[in-house]
Protein backbone atom coordinates (compact mmCIF):
# COMPACT_ATOMS: atom_id res chain seq x y z
CA UNK A 1 0.00 0.00 0.00
CA UNK A 2 1.27 3.81 -0.95
CA UNK A 3 1.38 5.60 1.70
CA UNK A 4 0.55 9.67 0.79
CA UNK A 5 2.62 11.66 2.19
CA UNK A 6 1.29 14.32 5.07
CA UNK A 7 3.02 17.76 5.49
CA UNK A 8 6.01 17.23 7.67
CA UNK A 9 6.72 14.05 5.02
CA UNK A 10 6.39 16.82 1.90
CA UNK A 11 8.70 19.01 3.64
CA UNK A 12 11.43 16.26 4.00
CA UNK A 13 10.50 15.97 0.64
CA UNK A 14 11.60 19.74 -0.97
CA UNK A 15 14.54 19.43 1.70
CA UNK A 16 15.66 16.54 -0.10
CA UNK A 17 15.64 17.60 -3.84
CA UNK A 18 18.15 20.67 -2.27
CA UNK A 19 20.37 18.52 -0.71
CA UNK A 20 20.58 16.36 -3.55
CA UNK A 21 20.97 19.60 -5.41
CA UNK A 22 23.84 20.73 -2.68
CA UNK A 23 25.48 17.34 -2.77
CA UNK A 24 25.66 17.57 -6.42
CA UNK A 25 28.39 20.00 -6.49
CA UNK A 26 30.24 18.83 -3.39
CA UNK A 27 32.47 16.59 -4.83
CA UNK A 28 33.61 19.08 -7.22
CA UNK A 29 36.11 19.58 -4.72
CA UNK A 30 37.34 15.70 -4.21
CA UNK A 31 39.35 14.55 -7.11
CA UNK A 32 38.82 14.31 -11.13
CA UNK A 33 37.82 12.59 -13.68
CA UNK A 34 35.23 13.11 -16.31
CA UNK A 35 31.62 13.03 -17.63
CA UNK A 36 28.49 14.67 -18.42
CA UNK A 37 25.05 14.41 -16.14
CA UNK A 38 22.60 12.82 -18.26
CA UNK A 39 20.51 15.01 -20.20
CA UNK A 40 23.21 18.05 -20.55
CA UNK A 41 25.47 18.30 -23.62
CA UNK A 42 29.26 19.25 -23.40
CA UNK A 43 30.26 21.53 -25.79
CA UNK A 44 33.78 22.53 -27.06
CA UNK A 45 34.96 24.51 -30.05
CA UNK A 46 38.29 25.60 -31.39
CA UNK A 47 38.45 29.38 -33.18
CA UNK A 48 41.04 31.18 -34.51
CA UNK A 49 41.19 34.82 -33.75
CA UNK A 50 43.51 37.70 -34.67
CA UNK A 51 44.59 39.57 -31.64
CA UNK A 52 46.09 43.26 -32.28
CA UNK A 53 49.21 43.15 -29.70
CA UNK A 54 51.66 46.61 -30.07
CA UNK A 55 53.88 44.76 -32.26
CA UNK A 56 51.43 44.11 -34.73
CA UNK A 57 48.43 41.63 -35.43
CA UNK A 58 49.34 38.03 -33.93
CA UNK A 59 47.19 34.49 -34.69
CA UNK A 60 45.86 33.18 -31.75
CA UNK A 61 43.38 29.79 -30.85
CA UNK A 62 41.10 29.95 -28.53
CA UNK A 63 39.41 26.69 -27.55
CA UNK A 64 35.87 27.68 -25.43
CA UNK A 65 34.48 24.67 -23.54
CA UNK A 66 30.83 24.81 -21.76
CA UNK A 67 28.32 22.21 -20.63
CA UNK A 68 24.70 23.09 -21.51
CA UNK A 69 21.54 21.24 -20.85
CA UNK A 70 20.28 18.95 -24.32
CA UNK A 71 16.65 20.68 -23.63
CA UNK A 72 15.34 24.08 -22.32
CA UNK A 73 11.79 25.61 -22.04
CA UNK A 74 10.19 29.14 -22.35
CA UNK A 75 10.78 31.43 -19.55
CA UNK A 76 13.49 29.01 -17.37
CA UNK A 77 16.73 29.84 -17.04
CA UNK A 78 19.78 28.35 -19.32
CA UNK A 79 22.82 28.34 -16.93
CA UNK A 80 25.58 27.64 -18.96
CA UNK A 81 28.48 25.55 -16.64
CA UNK A 82 32.03 24.35 -16.62
CA UNK A 83 32.83 27.07 -18.51
CA UNK A 84 36.83 27.44 -19.68
CA UNK A 85 38.59 29.54 -22.55
CA UNK A 86 41.92 28.17 -23.55
CA UNK A 87 44.32 31.00 -25.02
CA UNK A 88 46.98 29.32 -26.84
CA UNK A 89 49.56 32.04 -27.72
CA UNK A 90 51.83 31.44 -30.35
CA UNK A 91 56.21 32.35 -29.39
CA UNK A 92 55.62 34.92 -31.58
CA UNK A 93 52.80 36.62 -28.77
CA UNK A 94 54.53 35.43 -25.80
CA UNK A 95 57.47 37.31 -27.56
CA UNK A 96 55.50 40.31 -27.49
CA UNK A 97 54.85 40.13 -23.51
CA UNK A 98 58.49 39.53 -22.54
CA UNK A 99 59.73 42.46 -24.57
CA UNK A 100 58.68 44.10 -21.03
CA UNK A 101 60.76 41.63 -19.15
CA UNK A 102 57.81 39.82 -18.22
CA UNK A 103 58.36 36.32 -17.09
CA UNK A 104 55.39 34.77 -16.30
CA UNK A 105 51.39 36.74 -16.64
CA UNK A 106 48.14 36.14 -15.77
CA UNK A 107 44.88 36.91 -17.79
CA UNK A 108 41.51 38.35 -17.42
CA UNK A 109 39.36 36.99 -20.59
CA UNK A 110 36.03 39.13 -21.83
CA UNK A 111 34.63 36.91 -24.39
CA UNK A 112 31.32 38.48 -25.61
CA UNK A 113 28.78 35.95 -27.30
CA UNK A 114 25.47 36.53 -29.19
CA UNK A 115 22.22 34.70 -28.17
CA UNK A 116 19.98 34.28 -31.01
CA UNK A 117 16.58 33.04 -31.46
CA UNK A 118 13.88 33.96 -34.42
CA UNK A 119 16.13 36.25 -35.62
CA UNK A 120 16.60 38.23 -32.36
CA UNK A 121 20.00 38.75 -31.00
CA UNK A 122 21.30 39.45 -27.60
CA UNK A 123 24.78 40.16 -26.30
CA UNK A 124 26.15 37.90 -23.26
CA UNK A 125 29.71 38.74 -21.65
CA UNK A 126 31.75 35.49 -20.75
CA UNK A 127 34.57 36.68 -18.17
CA UNK A 128 36.70 34.66 -17.06
CA UNK A 129 40.29 34.69 -15.32
CA UNK A 130 43.51 32.67 -16.00
CA UNK A 131 46.19 32.01 -13.03
CA UNK A 132 49.42 33.02 -14.26
CA UNK A 133 52.03 30.73 -16.33
CA UNK A 134 55.84 30.90 -16.88
CA UNK A 135 56.68 32.79 -20.44
CA UNK A 136 59.32 31.25 -22.04
CA UNK A 137 61.13 32.59 -25.40
CA UNK A 138 60.37 30.87 -28.68
CA UNK A 139 57.98 28.37 -27.25
CA UNK A 140 53.56 28.66 -26.91
CA UNK A 141 52.09 29.39 -23.64
CA UNK A 142 48.44 27.91 -22.99
CA UNK A 143 46.58 29.93 -20.45
CA UNK A 144 42.83 28.70 -19.68
CA UNK A 145 40.45 30.82 -17.76
CA UNK A 146 37.44 30.16 -16.33
CA UNK A 147 34.37 31.69 -14.48
CA UNK A 148 30.70 31.70 -14.00
CA UNK A 149 28.93 32.97 -17.07
CA UNK A 150 25.36 34.85 -17.13
CA UNK A 151 22.04 32.91 -17.51
CA UNK A 152 19.84 32.71 -20.63
CA UNK A 153 16.21 32.92 -20.56
CA UNK A 154 14.47 32.42 -23.84
CA UNK A 155 11.37 33.81 -24.59
CA UNK A 156 9.76 31.70 -27.60
CA UNK A 157 10.00 28.18 -28.69
CA UNK A 158 12.67 26.83 -30.98
CA UNK A 159 16.62 26.83 -31.58
CA UNK A 160 18.18 28.92 -29.14
CA UNK A 161 21.97 29.58 -30.78
CA UNK A 162 25.01 30.71 -28.31
CA UNK A 163 27.82 32.32 -30.90
CA UNK A 164 31.36 33.13 -30.12
CA UNK A 165 32.16 37.11 -30.81
CA UNK A 166 34.74 39.51 -29.90
CA UNK A 167 36.86 38.79 -27.59
CA UNK A 168 38.90 40.75 -25.28
CA UNK A 169 42.12 40.32 -23.14
CA UNK A 170 43.67 41.70 -19.87
CA UNK A 171 47.36 40.61 -19.63
CA UNK A 172 49.10 41.09 -15.71
CA UNK A 173 52.59 40.39 -16.91
CA UNK A 174 54.81 40.19 -13.76
CA UNK A 175 58.69 40.48 -13.81
CA UNK A 176 61.36 37.66 -12.90
CA UNK A 177 61.73 39.77 -9.70
CA UNK A 178 58.14 39.76 -8.60
CA UNK A 179 57.41 43.63 -9.84
CA UNK A 180 54.55 44.52 -12.22
CA UNK A 181 55.89 45.68 -15.76
CA UNK A 182 54.96 48.83 -17.14
CA UNK A 183 51.96 48.89 -17.68
CA UNK A 184 50.30 46.73 -14.98
CA UNK A 185 47.52 45.18 -17.81
CA UNK A 186 48.17 45.10 -21.31
CA UNK A 187 44.57 45.02 -23.34
CA UNK A 188 44.85 42.97 -26.82
CA UNK A 189 41.76 43.02 -28.53
CA UNK A 190 40.70 40.14 -31.02
CA UNK A 191 38.49 39.14 -33.79
CA UNK A 192 37.42 35.46 -34.75
CA UNK A 193 38.67 34.64 -38.25
CA UNK A 194 36.24 35.02 -40.90
CA UNK A 195 34.36 31.48 -42.03
CA UNK A 196 35.46 29.71 -39.58
CA UNK A 197 33.26 27.70 -36.88
CA UNK A 198 31.85 30.26 -34.12
CA UNK A 199 28.47 28.67 -33.00
CA UNK A 200 29.39 27.27 -29.32
CA UNK A 201 25.83 25.42 -28.45
CA UNK A 202 22.24 24.83 -29.72
CA UNK A 203 20.18 24.59 -26.85
CA UNK A 204 16.19 23.30 -28.06
CA UNK A 205 13.60 25.62 -26.37
CA UNK A 206 9.89 24.33 -25.69
CA UNK A 207 7.03 26.08 -24.83
CA UNK A 208 6.06 27.61 -21.96
CA UNK A 209 4.45 25.52 -18.59
CA UNK A 210 1.09 27.31 -17.49
CA UNK A 211 3.47 28.04 -14.09
CA UNK A 212 6.26 30.62 -14.35
CA UNK A 213 8.71 28.01 -12.80
CA UNK A 214 8.72 24.55 -12.34
CA UNK A 215 8.18 23.07 -8.81
CA UNK A 216 10.15 19.83 -7.47
CA UNK A 217 8.70 16.57 -9.33
CA UNK A 218 7.82 18.40 -12.56
CA UNK A 219 9.79 18.69 -15.84
CA UNK A 220 11.92 21.49 -16.72
CA UNK A 221 12.16 21.16 -20.21
CA UNK A 222 9.02 19.23 -21.22
CA UNK A 223 6.42 20.96 -23.91
CA UNK A 224 3.57 22.76 -22.70
CA UNK A 225 0.81 21.66 -20.13
CA UNK A 226 -2.13 23.89 -20.75
CA UNK A 227 -1.04 26.85 -22.23
CA UNK A 228 -0.20 26.96 -26.30
CA UNK A 229 2.92 28.73 -26.80
CA UNK A 230 3.62 31.61 -29.27
CA UNK A 231 6.67 32.96 -30.94
CA UNK A 232 8.00 36.36 -29.44
CA UNK A 233 10.31 38.69 -31.53
CA UNK A 234 11.60 39.87 -27.94
CA UNK A 235 15.56 39.09 -27.90
CA UNK A 236 16.59 36.26 -25.35
CA UNK A 237 16.69 37.65 -22.05
CA UNK A 238 20.50 37.37 -20.66
CA UNK A 239 21.00 37.81 -16.56
CA UNK A 240 24.19 37.59 -14.52
CA UNK A 241 24.99 34.61 -12.55
CA UNK A 242 22.92 33.87 -9.43
CA UNK A 243 22.74 36.91 -7.86
CA UNK A 244 22.76 39.33 -11.00
CA UNK A 245 26.19 40.61 -10.19
CA UNK A 246 28.75 40.75 -12.60
CA UNK A 247 30.71 36.96 -13.91
CA UNK A 248 32.77 35.99 -11.01
CA UNK A 249 36.20 34.66 -11.59
CA UNK A 250 37.61 31.38 -10.21
CA UNK A 251 39.05 31.07 -6.75
CA UNK A 252 42.70 32.71 -7.57
CA UNK A 253 45.97 30.61 -6.63
CA UNK A 254 46.65 30.54 -3.17
CA UNK A 255 49.93 31.85 -1.90
CA UNK A 256 52.25 28.75 -1.47
CA UNK A 257 55.24 30.15 -0.18
CA UNK A 258 57.99 27.11 0.23
CA UNK A 259 60.55 26.35 2.97
CA UNK A 260 63.58 28.30 2.09
CA UNK A 261 65.21 26.29 5.63
CA UNK A 262 64.91 22.44 4.27
CA UNK A 263 67.39 21.77 1.59
CA UNK A 264 64.74 19.17 0.38
CA UNK A 265 61.76 21.22 0.05
CA UNK A 266 59.31 21.48 -2.36
CA UNK A 267 55.91 23.49 -3.43
CA UNK A 268 53.74 22.75 -5.76
CA UNK A 269 50.89 23.71 -7.37
CA UNK A 270 47.96 21.25 -8.00
CA UNK A 271 44.53 21.36 -9.45
CA UNK A 272 42.31 19.07 -11.95
CA UNK A 273 38.50 17.65 -11.86
CA UNK A 274 36.42 15.44 -9.69
CA UNK A 275 33.81 12.75 -11.41
CA UNK A 276 30.68 11.59 -9.04
CA UNK A 277 29.48 8.07 -10.72
CA UNK A 278 26.02 8.49 -9.04
CA UNK A 279 25.84 12.21 -10.43
CA UNK A 280 27.36 11.30 -14.04
CA UNK A 281 29.11 14.98 -13.65
CA UNK A 282 32.68 16.22 -13.66
CA UNK A 283 33.71 19.36 -11.38
CA UNK A 284 36.68 21.44 -11.81
CA UNK A 285 39.23 21.59 -8.57
CA UNK A 286 40.67 24.75 -8.22
CA UNK A 287 43.88 25.36 -8.47
CA UNK A 288 46.00 24.35 -4.66
CA UNK A 289 49.28 24.09 -2.44
CA UNK A 290 50.90 21.24 -1.70
CA UNK A 291 54.15 21.75 0.67
CA UNK A 292 56.29 18.28 -0.17
CA UNK A 293 59.63 17.37 1.77
CA UNK A 294 61.70 14.76 -0.27
CA UNK A 295 63.25 11.75 1.52
CA UNK A 296 66.32 10.14 0.66
CA UNK A 297 67.10 8.42 -2.23
CA UNK A 298 67.74 4.45 -2.30
CA UNK A 299 69.36 2.87 -5.29
CA UNK A 300 68.47 -0.51 -5.59
CA UNK A 301 70.45 -3.19 -7.76
CA UNK A 302 67.93 -5.77 -8.22
CA UNK A 303 69.01 -9.39 -10.10
CA UNK A 304 65.65 -10.21 -11.93
CA UNK A 305 67.67 -13.02 -13.56
CA UNK A 306 70.67 -14.65 -13.21
CA UNK A 307 73.26 -12.14 -14.77
CA UNK A 308 70.33 -9.17 -15.45
CA UNK A 309 69.59 -6.79 -13.38
CA UNK A 310 67.33 -4.00 -13.02
CA UNK A 311 68.30 -0.45 -11.11
CA UNK A 312 65.94 0.75 -9.13
CA UNK A 313 65.74 4.33 -7.58
CA UNK A 314 63.78 4.40 -4.09
CA UNK A 315 62.23 7.82 -2.60
CA UNK A 316 59.90 8.12 0.42
CA UNK A 317 58.86 11.47 0.95
CA UNK A 318 56.01 13.65 3.00
CA UNK A 319 53.62 16.54 2.53
CA UNK A 320 50.46 18.49 3.19
CA UNK A 321 47.63 20.15 1.99
CA UNK A 322 48.49 24.29 2.52
CA UNK A 323 45.89 27.24 2.70
CA UNK A 324 47.01 29.82 5.56
CA UNK A 325 48.58 27.67 7.56
CA UNK A 326 46.17 25.17 7.71
CA UNK A 327 46.02 21.66 6.30
CA UNK A 328 43.22 21.71 3.45
CA UNK A 329 42.62 23.17 -0.13
CA UNK A 330 41.06 26.70 -0.63
CA UNK A 331 37.36 26.81 0.51
CA UNK A 332 36.03 26.57 -3.55
CA UNK A 333 32.65 27.89 -4.65
CA UNK A 334 30.98 25.45 -6.73
CA UNK A 335 27.98 25.89 -9.24
CA UNK A 336 25.44 22.94 -10.38
CA UNK A 337 22.32 22.88 -12.17
CA UNK A 338 20.50 20.32 -10.31
CA UNK A 339 17.78 18.20 -12.81
CA UNK A 340 19.24 20.72 -15.32
CA UNK A 341 17.36 23.94 -14.31
CA UNK A 342 17.58 24.26 -10.54
CA UNK A 343 20.94 26.42 -10.00
CA UNK A 344 22.57 25.51 -6.58
CA UNK A 345 25.44 26.60 -5.08
CA UNK A 346 28.00 25.42 -2.11
CA UNK A 347 31.45 25.55 -0.66
CA UNK A 348 33.62 22.70 -0.47
CA UNK A 349 36.77 22.23 1.72
CA UNK A 350 38.89 18.93 1.70
CA UNK A 351 40.50 18.65 5.12
CA UNK A 352 44.02 16.79 5.48
CA UNK A 353 43.27 14.35 8.41
CA UNK A 354 46.88 12.81 8.71
CA UNK A 355 50.43 12.47 7.52
CA UNK A 356 50.79 12.83 3.43
CA UNK A 357 53.08 9.91 2.08
CA UNK A 358 54.57 9.79 -1.46
CA UNK A 359 56.83 6.91 -2.80
CA UNK A 360 58.48 6.77 -5.42
CA UNK A 361 60.24 3.91 -7.41
CA UNK A 362 62.28 4.79 -10.54
CA UNK A 363 63.38 1.62 -12.72
CA UNK A 364 65.95 3.39 -15.07
CA UNK A 365 66.52 -0.06 -16.83
CA UNK A 366 63.16 -0.60 -17.54
CA UNK A 367 62.66 3.32 -18.39
CA UNK A 368 58.97 3.40 -16.23
CA UNK A 369 58.27 4.90 -13.40
CA UNK A 370 55.49 4.76 -10.33
CA UNK A 371 54.90 7.20 -7.89
CA UNK A 372 51.62 6.62 -5.11
CA UNK A 373 50.60 9.42 -3.22
CA UNK A 374 48.18 8.52 -0.36
CA UNK A 375 46.29 11.12 1.68
CA UNK A 376 43.71 11.23 4.06
CA UNK A 377 40.70 13.27 3.36
CA UNK A 378 37.46 14.36 4.72
CA UNK A 379 34.96 16.70 2.80
CA UNK A 380 33.34 19.53 4.20
CA UNK A 381 29.94 21.37 2.57
CA UNK A 382 28.73 24.33 4.00
CA UNK A 383 26.87 27.91 2.43
CA UNK A 384 24.84 25.94 0.68
CA UNK A 385 22.28 28.02 -1.41
CA UNK A 386 19.60 26.05 -3.81
CA UNK A 387 18.22 28.39 -6.49
CA UNK A 388 19.26 31.10 -4.25
CA UNK A 389 17.70 30.11 -1.54
CA UNK A 390 20.05 28.85 1.64
CA UNK A 391 19.99 25.54 2.87
CA UNK A 392 21.10 25.26 6.14
CA UNK A 393 23.40 22.43 6.62
CA UNK A 394 24.76 23.47 9.81
CA UNK A 395 28.62 24.02 10.76
CA UNK A 396 29.92 20.38 11.17
CA UNK A 397 28.46 18.76 7.54
CA UNK A 398 31.05 16.74 6.09
CA UNK A 399 31.94 12.77 5.07
CA UNK A 400 31.42 10.55 8.42
CA UNK A 401 35.54 8.67 7.50
CA UNK A 402 37.94 9.62 5.27
CA UNK A 403 37.57 9.34 1.20
CA UNK A 404 39.42 6.72 0.45
CA UNK A 405 40.86 4.25 -2.67
CA UNK A 406 41.50 0.54 -2.94
CA UNK A 407 45.48 0.55 -2.44
CA UNK A 408 47.55 -1.51 -4.67
CA UNK A 409 49.80 -2.78 -1.21
CA UNK A 410 47.76 -5.13 0.69
CA UNK A 411 49.38 -4.16 3.85
CA UNK A 412 48.12 -0.60 3.92
CA UNK A 413 44.34 0.07 5.28
CA UNK A 414 42.71 0.90 2.52
CA UNK A 415 39.71 2.86 4.23
CA UNK A 416 41.90 5.71 5.44
CA UNK A 417 43.28 7.34 2.54
CA UNK A 418 43.41 8.25 -0.83
CA UNK A 419 45.54 6.50 -3.38
CA UNK A 420 46.86 8.61 -6.62
CA UNK A 421 49.44 7.08 -8.93
CA UNK A 422 51.30 8.91 -11.22
CA UNK A 423 53.40 7.09 -14.22
CA UNK A 424 56.39 8.30 -15.80
CA UNK A 425 57.80 6.16 -19.01
CA UNK A 426 60.62 6.73 -21.10
CA UNK A 427 60.20 6.84 -25.01
CA UNK A 428 61.83 5.39 -28.04
CA UNK A 429 63.17 8.88 -28.41
CA UNK A 430 64.99 8.43 -24.38
CA UNK A 431 62.40 11.10 -23.68
CA UNK A 432 61.10 10.43 -19.96
CA UNK A 433 57.31 11.35 -20.18
CA UNK A 434 54.40 11.61 -17.46
CA UNK A 435 54.60 12.21 -13.50
CA UNK A 436 57.11 12.24 -11.37
CA UNK A 437 57.67 14.28 -8.08
CA UNK A 438 60.43 16.55 -9.54
CA UNK A 439 58.44 17.31 -12.48
CA UNK A 440 54.63 17.33 -11.96
CA UNK A 441 52.28 15.61 -14.42
CA UNK A 442 49.09 13.82 -14.21
CA UNK A 443 47.96 11.70 -11.50
CA UNK A 444 44.94 9.33 -11.37
CA UNK A 445 43.17 7.22 -9.34
CA UNK A 446 39.04 6.66 -8.43
CA UNK A 447 37.92 6.83 -4.91
CA UNK A 448 34.82 5.65 -2.64
CA UNK A 449 32.86 8.31 -0.98
CA UNK A 450 32.27 7.48 2.88
CA UNK A 451 28.11 8.40 4.57
CA UNK A 452 28.12 12.24 5.20
CA UNK A 453 27.16 13.28 8.91
CA UNK A 454 26.24 16.36 10.89
CA UNK A 455 24.42 17.71 7.90
CA UNK A 456 21.14 19.77 8.67
CA UNK A 457 19.86 21.90 11.51
CA UNK A 458 16.98 20.70 13.08
CA UNK A 459 16.71 18.02 10.15
CA UNK A 460 19.05 15.38 9.37
CA UNK A 461 20.06 16.06 6.06
CA UNK A 462 23.00 13.46 6.05
CA UNK A 463 20.98 10.52 4.94
CA UNK A 464 20.08 13.01 1.62
CA UNK A 465 24.38 13.69 0.92
CA UNK A 466 25.13 9.59 1.63
CA UNK A 467 22.09 8.52 -0.80
CA UNK A 468 22.97 11.10 -3.78
CA UNK A 469 26.80 11.08 -3.45
CA UNK A 470 28.32 8.29 -1.09
CA UNK A 471 29.66 5.47 -3.05
CA UNK A 472 32.68 3.69 -5.07
CA UNK A 473 34.35 4.28 -8.36
CA UNK A 474 33.98 7.97 -8.28
CA UNK A 475 37.16 8.56 -11.04
CA UNK A 476 40.25 10.68 -10.42
CA UNK A 477 42.24 13.22 -11.97
CA UNK A 478 44.83 16.02 -11.19
CA UNK A 479 47.59 17.53 -12.33
CA UNK A 480 50.98 18.69 -10.54
CA UNK A 481 52.70 21.79 -11.89
CA UNK A 482 56.05 21.78 -11.63
CA UNK A 483 57.41 22.49 -8.33
CA UNK A 484 59.74 25.13 -6.69
CA UNK A 485 62.71 23.69 -5.18
CA UNK A 486 62.37 26.21 -2.16
CA UNK A 487 65.13 24.82 -0.02
CA UNK A 488 68.15 25.47 -2.68
CA UNK A 489 68.89 29.43 -2.68
CA UNK A 490 69.41 29.56 -6.73
CA UNK A 491 66.41 28.26 -8.85
CA UNK A 492 68.29 27.47 -12.01
CA UNK A 493 65.36 26.34 -13.75
CA UNK A 494 63.03 29.09 -12.65
CA UNK A 495 60.44 27.47 -11.21
CA UNK A 496 60.65 29.89 -7.80
CA UNK A 497 59.43 33.20 -7.73
CA UNK A 498 61.88 35.37 -5.54
CA UNK A 499 59.88 34.60 -2.63
CA UNK A 500 59.88 31.41 -3.04
CA UNK A 501 56.45 30.15 -4.86
CA UNK A 502 55.64 28.03 -7.67
CA UNK A 503 55.57 29.27 -11.04
CA UNK A 504 53.96 26.55 -12.61
CA UNK A 505 50.25 26.71 -11.97
CA UNK A 506 49.17 23.80 -14.09
CA UNK A 507 45.66 23.50 -16.62
CA UNK A 508 43.13 21.01 -15.00
CA UNK A 509 42.97 18.11 -17.39
CA UNK A 510 40.16 15.49 -18.35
Amino acid sequence: MTRTPGPAGRRRHLHGWGAVAAASVVLAAIVPGAGVARGDQRVSAELAYTCAFLGGSQPVKVRVAARFPERAAVGIAIRPVEVSTALTLPASAVAELTKENAATTGATTRLTTEVSQDGAVAPALWQGRAPSVALTSGNDVVLTAAGEVPTITANSPGDLNVTAAALTIDFDPVTSQGRATDPKVLTVTCTRAPGGPGVLATVPVSGATSSPAPTPGASATGPAATTTPRPSPAAPKVAAPSTGSTPTAPVPAPACHGDTTQPLALAAYVTGYSNVTKLGGASLIPVYCAQIVQGPSQLKRIEVRPGVFELHLLQQSQGRLDYRGRAQTPPAPATFLTFGFMPTTATMTLEQTGPMSIDSDLNNTAGHGETYIRIPLSLRLSDVKVNGTPLDVGPNCRTAGQIYSQDPDPAKDTKDHMVLLGQLKKGKDTVWRGYSLSRGGPLDGSVTIPAFTGCGVGEDLSPLFTASVSGPENTVKQNQGAPCASGIPDDPAKLCTPDKQPTTIPPPLR
